[in-house]
């Protein structure tokens, strides 16, 4: 009896099996599915990162931010029949040291008058560099000669805003140095009025040895502290060093040499 029933109840499973395999399934509804993977992917859309393009680096110093408010303006001083014009500053954050920097720049503009006691002249200022850290200015001037023509000078005035002193050529280059490029010829020039070859003529004439110059270079600038009116001036810009050198008026009273350490 017990050996009838075991196949008896294999077969009702296996009837059971077939029975429930024959049923229709049902469609599964994705609908769910499909909505909540969009909503996924505008989620991540709203949380990734923006890329950004062409950002400024961090490393990259900037200029200080009242530098661009320190301005320049050129005004003109009337010394008896003749004129000078002098650069006066602003924008300084500090207005005593200001007052003190444009006292600076218009004494030296007008010291040129010791140079031509008695004589007509007129001077025209540009001003060559200005920052934070100093200002550098040229002077062009002609003076009348007793012979009814004209002088050509030229002077200039860099102005240390920190310490308030001029600056002169030992703080832009060894003046020994320039003293031997001078006497080699290897030199530019600009600002010649006269003839160039009659100007590298006396410039580097037998007698216009390195000590010459050497001597002449170390009195140049206001900054030399001399009594009188320095023979040669200097400034430097963007790298390259002006000095002017004197020569006789019918070669047009004075010439600039650019040095840089790159000329040797």
């Amino acid at each position: 009896m017990r050996k009838k029933t075991i196949p008896i109840l294999i077969l009702a499973a296996l009837s059971a099996m077939a029975i429930s395999g024959c049923k229709k399934r049902e469609p599964v509804d994705l609908s769910s599915l499909h909505t909540t993977e969009a909503v996924e992917t505008e989620s991540m859309k709203e949380t990734s990162p923006v890329k950004q393009t062409d950002a400024p680096s961090e490393a990259v110093s900037q200029a200080p931010s009242d530098s661009a408010a320190l301005k320049t303006e050129l005004k003109t001083e009337q010394i008896g029949s003749s004129s000078v014009q002098y650069p006066q500053i602003s924008g300084m954050k500090d207005s005593s040291r200001q007052e003190e920097a444009n006292a600076i720049l218009k004494n030296n503009a007008l010291a040129v008058a010791k140079a031509f006691p008695d004589q007509t002249f007129s001077v025209r200022a540009t001003v060559e560099a200005v920052n934070l850290k100093r200002v550098t200015v040229s002077y062009r001037g002609s003076a009348a000669s007793g012979s009814g023509g004209e002088e050509r000078f030229f002077y200039t005035n860099t102005l240390d805003l920190d310490t308030m002193e001029n600056l002169g050529l030992p703080d832009f280059t060894d003046a020994y140095t320039v003293a031997g490029y001078i006497v080699s010829g290897d030199y530019k020039l600009s600002d010649a009025a006269g003839n160039e070859e009659g100007i590298r003529s006396e410039l580097n004439a037998s007698d216009r040895t390195v000590e010459y110059y050497y001597n002449k270079l170390k009195a140049a600038d206001f900054s030399a502290g001399g009594e009188g009116w320095p023979e040669i001036f200097s400034y430097e810009k963007q790298g390259v060093v002006y000095v002017s050198l004197p020569v006789s008026q019918a070669a047009g009273g004075y010439v600039l040499i650019h040095y840089s350490p790159d000329n040797k």
